[in-house]
C-alpha cells in the first residue's frame, strides 16, 4: 500500500497533533503517501451517532463521498472513534441502500457515487499491512526489554460486523506488532475495555474509575508503557493519570506510531513527546532515539 487517503479528524488537527505528525513522519520514513481527503468535515463522534442515524450518517459520508470524488479507494482513519464512524457509515451504506442513495445524492449535487466499495482502515489494519521486511530494516533501536501493554479500548476493534475483526474480544494484532519491534507485550485484563470517553464531560467521575482500573491492570501486569491508537483514550489515560493515580509510579501512554517512531531512530522531538503530561523518560531509556528519521 504506497498511496492511501488520509483522514485526520478533529482530535488530530488539535488536541492530538502529536499522533498525526507521527503518522506522517511514519509514513515518509516508510515512503508511503498520505493522501488527505480535501475539505473534510468532522465525523459526529460522540454526539451526532447516540441523538440521529441519518445526521451521524450524513456527517461521515460527507467526508467519504470527497474522498470518492478525489479518487480514493482506501481512506485511513487513525483516531479509533472516527475510524468507528466512518466505518459504520460505510456498513450503513451496503445495508441501508435508500438512506445512503438519498444522502449522498443530497450531499454531492446528484453525483452518482457509491459509497459501498469504499475501504475504511484504522491505524492497526495500516501498519499490519507494510511488508515485515520493510519494517525490520528500518529498526535501529530494537526495544529489546520493554514490556508494553497493548490497549485497544472500545472501538478499535468493535462491532466486529463493521471492523471485520476476527477475534474482537481477545485481538492480538498490536501485540504482533510490538513483538516486531523487539518489545515485550503482557498479558493483562483491560486491553478492550473503555476508558469512558464519552463521559468526559457529563460524568468526570466515571471517567476516573475507568482510568483507575486500566492504569492499575497495566501496573499489575509490569507493563512500562501503555500504547494505544485513540486520542480520546490518550487524552485520558495521559491527562487524568495524576488525578486516578495519585502517588504512584506514573507509567507513559505512547500512540502506537510513536513507538514504531523510537525503534526506527525517529528523535522526541519529531514524535512530540513535549506535549504528553506523562514524562516518556522511561520509554526513552529503554530505545534511545538515534534522530535519523526527523519527518
Amino acid at each position: 500500500m504506497n498511496a492511501v487517503g488520509y483522514y485526520p479528524g478533529c482530535s488530530q488537527s488539535g488536541s492530538a497533533r502529536e499522533y498525526d505528525l507521527s503518522i506522517r513522519a511514519l509514513a515518509g520514513a516508510m515512503q508511503i503517501d498520505l493522501k488527505e481527503i480535501p475539505d473534510w468535515v468532522c465525523c459526529g463522534a460522540s454526539s451526532a451517532h447516540a441523538i440521529n442515524q441519518a445526521a451521524a450518517f450524513a456527517l461521515a459520508a460527507d467526508s467519504l463521498i470527497k474522498a470518492r470524488r478525489a479518487g480514493m479507494d482506501c481512506v485511513l482513519a487513525p483516531c479509533a472513534m472516527c475510524y468507528s464512524r466512518l466505518a459504520t457509515a460505510v456498513h450503513s451504506a451496503k445495508n441501508n441502500p435508500a438512506m445512503a442513495q438519498a444522502t449522498t445524492k443530497a450531499l454531492s449535487s446528484q453525483e452518482d457515487l457509491d459509497l459501498r466499495s469504499l475501504r475504511v482502515i484504522n491505524v492497526l489494519t495500516w501498519l499490519e499491512s507494510l511488508p515485515s521486511e520493510d519494517l525490520a530494516k528500518r529498526i535501529v533501536h530494537p526495544l529489546n526489554g520493554l514490556k508494553v501493554a497493548c490497549y485497544y479500548g472500545c472501538l478499535l476493534v468493535r462491532p466486529p460486523q463493521v471492523t471485520g475483526a476476527r477475534n474482537a474480544e481477545a485481538p492480538r494484532n498490536m501485540e504482533g506488532l510490538v513483538r516486531r519491534l523487539g518489545a515485550e507485550p503482557v498479558r493483562w485484563s483491560m486491553a478492550t475495555e473503555c476508558c469512558g470517553a464519552c463521559f468526559s464531560l457529563s460524568c468526570k467521575p466515571v471517567v476516573l474509575r475507568q482510568g483507575r482500573q486500566i492504569f492499575e491492570a497495566a501496573r499489575s501486569s509490569g507493563a512500562d508503557v501503555i500504547v494505544l491508537a485513540c486520542p480520546m483514550c490518550h487524552s485520558n489515560l495521559d491527562m487524568r493519570q495524576a488525578e486516578f493515580a495519585a502517588g504512584a509510579k506514573p507509567i507513559p501512554v505512547l500512540y502506537l506510531t510513536q513507538l514504531i517512531g523510537l525503534a526506527i531512530g525517529m528523535s522526541a522531538d519529531a514524535l512530540r513527546f513535549s506535549s504528553h503530561f506523562v514524562p516518556v523518560e522511561p520509554v526513552l531509556t529503554a530505545a534511545p532515539p538515534g534522530g535519523s528519521h526527523e519527518g
